[in-house]
């Protein structure tokens, strides 16, 4: 069998050569470079925005690509363009002559990190307090596999060697502890017959807390067993597109994070129908979530559909409505993508959130964005007492020039969610993912499907980068996040009423200040190798200073800061 293994990598690298035409449905995913240079080349160009509704497949992104006018292009719009014909031109490795195509690709990651603060008290222990953390860090190895038949069908599915979320001799807290919380949201009203090991921000993970550790996997009794990372099926045609999936899925324009369904965690498992034109995309997804943490036996679901128009190409707007599903039985009367979900008015079964963005490009280079998630509001004559007014809105600027045939942007961004937003005593929008390890087979990660921040916080973020294409990225990010006290594990009603915060912020005494400055660069090494195989070096050094602000007294308490660093090699093969 390992004989076979290795001729199979053997092949690919001769015959790696064997292109023809790209591959309709093959969908792109978020990390690649065609959604970072398609922005960049809308934004030179003064036509708007691309998509929002991300990922694309090859189809639709070479679709948004035939919008740019190619006679008028010059300097790093040309190149930007060029870059992406190249990008989206590419085949699978063997492609055979009944249109069967086949793709096999390994990529080998070497990752150090190295923090200044080890001290336990302070609490950088955990993958949370990293800001290149669990979700970003490469596997050692990852193998991608993939084929394609006709212009209609494509399939990936990834296997990889690398950390999980937490090694063998961590010692993670169990729900049923006297120390845990007394709840996780709607998902876990009581936790205290709950036996579940957890990892939150609060625990100690020796990939985390040392001084210094890596991804070089040397037993495998720290594997990640929570693979393939990406699995997908998709079907379509030339303007539509079906899949089914566990990949990352984003809706929105923000940095900061999206108020529906964000990129932040490591994937989502979903169906998804697309059908796009260039001024108008349709989009209905079916989110699944893990029940594992459950007693009793029921399912969770998001159902959400969007609507995106640009009726002129430097604007676009798009509208969602979005209901959470959860119950014992799978009923089919609910599926329908066109029903009007807030009409779906059993609050044990269901949770509606409505949500719109807005993009606006006057001029060349400028782009004006907002972002607005409605999760609750009191109607005309409905009685107040009843529920918490929960809503998140964001804005953001950004600007854009061609310097040196190459991109630099500054973009600043604001954002604020009220206490109760995602959360709702029946069903919410809180989601919870098994993690398996050979000392944990279950153990519980909870987090939020929109924004990794949740409610009652405000967060503003400066992001400046210069993007030499194809070549080598500089970016510097500064962060200021002011989190209340309400959160997944805080309970938000009492009795019968669910009004213990209403619509102000920093209801409770503490807030925490944190504020992190990041630099980061990439450089790709591919043209010194002759292009034989694709390299990049990348690093990232991130300082955080996190303070108590008391409001009773006015001042800041209990500062704590952190250096961090992160370096790599990535080849792939």
């Amino acid at each position: 069998m390992k004989r076979g293994f290795l001729v199979f990598i053997l092949l690919s690298l001769v015959l790696g050569t064997l292109a023809a035409a790209y591959i309709p449905q093959q969908v792109i995913p978020l990390n690649d470079d065609i959604y970072a240079d398609m922005d960049d080349l809308y934004l030179l160009e003064g036509i708007g925005t691309p998509s929002n509704s991300r990922p694309w497949t090859m189809n639709e992104a070479n679709a948004i690509l035939s919008v740019v006018e190619v006679k008028d292009l010059k300097g790093a719009a040309k190149k930007l363009y060029d870059a992406l014909s190249k990008a989206l031109g590419k085949d699978l490795r063997w492609t055979f002559p009944d249109e069967f195509s086949l793709g096999a690709d390994l990529d080998v990651a070497l990752e150090f990190y190295a923090h200044t603060n080890t001290d336990l008290a302070d609490g950088f222990t955990s993958h949370e307090d990293w800001i290149y953390g669990f979700v970003d860090r490469k596997p050692l190895l990852k193998l991608q596999l993939d084929m394609a038949v006709s212009d209609f069908f494509y399939t990936y599915c990834d296997l990889q060697y690398g950390y999980g979320l937490f090694s063998y001799g961590d010692v993670l807290a169990n729900l049923s502890d006297p120390s845990a919380p007394d709840l996780v949201g709607a998902l876990i009203p009581d936790t205290s017959q709950v036996d579940l090991e957890y990892v939150d921000g609060s625990s100690v993970l020796a990939q985390y807390s040392n001084a210094f550790s890596n991804n070089l996997l040397s037993a495998s009794r720290d594997f990640d067993f929570q693979w393939p990372k990406r699995a997908v099926l998709s079907l379509g045609g030339e303007k539509w597109n079906f899949s089914v999936s566990r990949d990352k899925l984003s809706w929105g324009n923000s940095s900061i994070g999206n108020f529906i369904i964000d990129d932040h965690v490591d994937f989502h498992e979903y169906a998804r129908l697309s059908i796009y034109t260039e001024y108008f995309k349709y989009e209905a997804v079916g989110v699944f979530f893990d029940t594992y943490y459950a007693s009793n036996d029921f399912f969770r679901m998001l159902m959400a559909h969007r609507l995106e128009f640009r009726p002129v190409h430097k604007v676009t707007f798009a509208v969602s409505e979005n209901v959470m599903y959860q119950n014992d039985q799978f009923d089919l009367r609910f599926l329908n993508p066109a029903f009007i979900y807030h009409n779906l008015n059993e609050r044990d079964m269901f949770n509606a959130i409505a949500h719109v963005e807005l993009d606006y490009t006057p001029v060349p280079g400028i782009h004006l964005y907002t972002q607005f998630a409605l999760d609750q509001a009191v109607a005309p004559n409905e009685n107040p007492d009843t529920e918490d007014t929960a809503w998140g809105l964001l804005a953001g600027f950004e600007y854009a020039l061609d310097l040196n045939e190459g991109v630099f942007s500054t973009a600043l961004e604001g954002s604020l969610a009220l206490p109760s937003m995602y959360r709702r005593d029946k069903v919410d929008f809180l989601m919870a993912r098994r993690y398996a390890g050979l000392m944990y087979w279950g153990a519980q990660k909870f987090d939020y499907i929109g924004s990794p921040y949740g409610g009652d916080v405000v967060v503003v973020k400066w992001d400046t980068r210069y993007r030499k294409i194809d070549s080598a990225e500089f970016a510097f990010s500064l962060t200021s996040v002011w989190k209340g006290g309400v959160d997944m594990y805080t309970p938000i009603s009492s009795g019968e009423t669910y009004t213990d915060y209403g619509t102000k912020l920093f209801t409770e005494d503490l807030i925490t200040f944190s504020l992190i400055g990041s630099l980061g660069c990439s450089v790709d090494l591919s043209h010194v190798l002759n292009n034989l195989v694709s390299c990049s070096l990348y690093g990232q050094l991130d300082g955080i200073l996190i303070m108590d602000y008391l409001q009773s007294t006015e001042a800041f308490d209990n500062q704590r800061s952190d250096l961090q660093l992160s370096v790599g090699m990535a080849v792939s093969l």
